[in-house]
C-alpha cells in the first residue's frame, strides 16, 4: 500500500512540476530547503540570466544571500585561488559540472528543481550548511531540523541523533539504517517511509505520524510513540522494548516478530493489527485494544492490566494461564482441555 502511495505521490510531484514556472518564484525564508553538490552550477542555455554577489566569502554566506531572494532557484559558489566568488542564479540549473576545487552547485529544492535537474539532487555535499538550517548531509548530529521537509529524499545511513527534528517531514523518505537515537521528532511526518534498520533508541516520537512506514528490523529500544499514528506500518522484527506506545493507534500494523518486552501499550489501540510471534512479555496492556488482531504465537507473560484490555475477535488470543506464566522464550501453552 506505502509504495502505490508514494507512486502516486510521485506522480502528483511531477504534475506539480509541469505546472511550476520559473515567474511563479523560488521558495524564501524557512520554507526554503538546500541541497548541495559538489561542481559549478550548469545552466539550461549558456546566457540564462545569473548575477555574482560579492562579499560573501563562504557557501554559507552565498546561501544567506539567496535565502530571501524569489528570483533566486540556486548559488553557484568557488573560493578558487583565494577569492570567493558567489553566483545567484535566476533559474533552476540542469545540473553541475565535475568537481573542481571546493565549487558548490547549492540548490533550492522544488518540484521543478527536481525535474530540471539532471542527477542526483538529493544528498547534499559534505559538511554543507545552509541559513535555512535545512540542507541534508550525512553528519546532521546534534542540529536543528525543526519544521524541514525531507520529504522523498534519500537519507539512508544519514545520523540525525541528539538532534531536534520537531514537526519535520520525512513522508515517503528512504531512511535506510539512518540514525536517529536521543533525536526529538515529536510530531514529525514519516508516511510512507523506507526505514529499516533504523535506529531511534530513546528518541520521542510523540504525536508522530508513521501510517504505511516501513520499519522493518528498525531500533526503538525505550523510544517514546505516545499519541503516534501507526495506521498500517510495517514493525516486522523490530525492537520495542521498554518503549512507550500509551495511545497509540495502529490499526492494521504489523508487529510480526517485534521486541515489545516491558512496553507501555496503555490505551494504544491494534485492531486488526498482525502481532504473529511479537514478544510482550511484562507489557503493560492496561486499557488497551486487539479487536480482530491475529495474535497467533505471540509469547505472553507476566503482562499488566490483561483484564482491561479488549480481545474482541482476536485470533489466538492469550489465556489467562498464558499471561502468568514466567516463559518468555517460547510462548506459554494454556492447558490442554480433554473432553468426553
Amino acid at each position: 500500500l506505502a509504495r502505490k502511495v508514494a507512486r502516486v505521490f510521485m506522480m502528483l510531484l511531477l504534475d506539480a512540476a509541469k505546472a511550476q514556472s520559473v515567474a511563479d518564484g523560488a521558495p524564501t525564508g524557512l520554507h526554503v530547503i538546500w541541497v548541495a553538490v559538489p561542481g559549478d552550477c550548469i545552466l539550461a542555455t549558456s546566457g540564462a540570466p545569473s548575477r555574482v554577489s560579492w562579499g560573501h566569502e563562504t557557501l554559507e554566506a552565498c546561501q544567506v544571500a539567496c535565502q530571501d531572494d524569489k528570483r533566486c532557484w540556486a548559488t553557484s559558489f568557488t573560493s578558487y585561488s583565494g577569492y570567493p566568488r558567489c553566483s545567484l542564479l535566476t533559474s533552476p540549473p540542469t545540473g553541475a559540472t565535475p568537481k573542481q576545487g571546493d565549487a558548490s552547485c547549492s540548490v533550492k529544492v522544488t518540484p521543478l528543481s527536481r525535474n530540471a535537474f539532471r542527477g542526483p539532487l538529493r544528498v547534499a555535499a559534505a559538511g554543507a550548511k545552509s541559513a535555512g538550517r535545512c540542507t541534508h548531509a550525512l553528519n546532521m548530529q546534534a542540529g536543528d531540523w525543526s519544521r524541514c521537509d525531507f520529504a522523498e529524499f534519500t537519507m539512508s545511513g544519514t545520523d540525525i541523533s541528539k538532534s531536534n527534528a520537531d514537526f519535520a517531514r520525512f513522508s515517503f523518505a528512504v531512511l535506510v539504517g539512518l540514525l536517529g537515537s536521543e533525536t526529538s521528532f515529536r510530531g514529525a511526518y514519516f508516511e510512507g517511509a523506507i526505514a529499516r534498520r533504523a535506529v531511534f533508541n530513546n528518541a520521542d516520537l510523540t504525536d508522530a505520524s508513521l501510517i504505511g512506514a516501513d520499519l522493518q528490523g528498525a531500533s526503538l529500544y525505550d523510544a517514546v510513540l505516545v499519541n503516534a499514528k501507526l495506521d498500517d506500518a510495517k514493525f516486522f522484527n523490530a525492537t520495542l522494548t521498554l518503549a512507550n506506545l500509551a495511545n497509540a493507534n495502529a490499526p492494521k500494523a504489523s508487529f510480526n516478530g517485534a521486541d515489545l518486552t516491558t512496553a507501555d501499550l496503555r490505551g494504544a489501540s491494534f485492531d486488526g493489527a498482525s502481532l504473529k510471534g511479537a514478544v510482550l512479555f511484562e507489557a503493560d496492556l492496561t486499557g488497551a485494544s486487539f479487536k480482530d488482531a491475529d495474535l497467533t504465537g505471540a509469547v505472553w507473560g507476566s503482562v499488566v492490566g490483561f483484564d482491561t484490555a479488549d480481545f474482541a475477535g482476536a485470533r489466538n488470543a492469550p489465556s489467562l494461564h498464558a499471561v502468568e506464566c514466567q516463559q518468555k522464550t517460547k510462548p506459554c501453552a494454556p492447558p490442554v482441555l480433554v473432553y468426553g
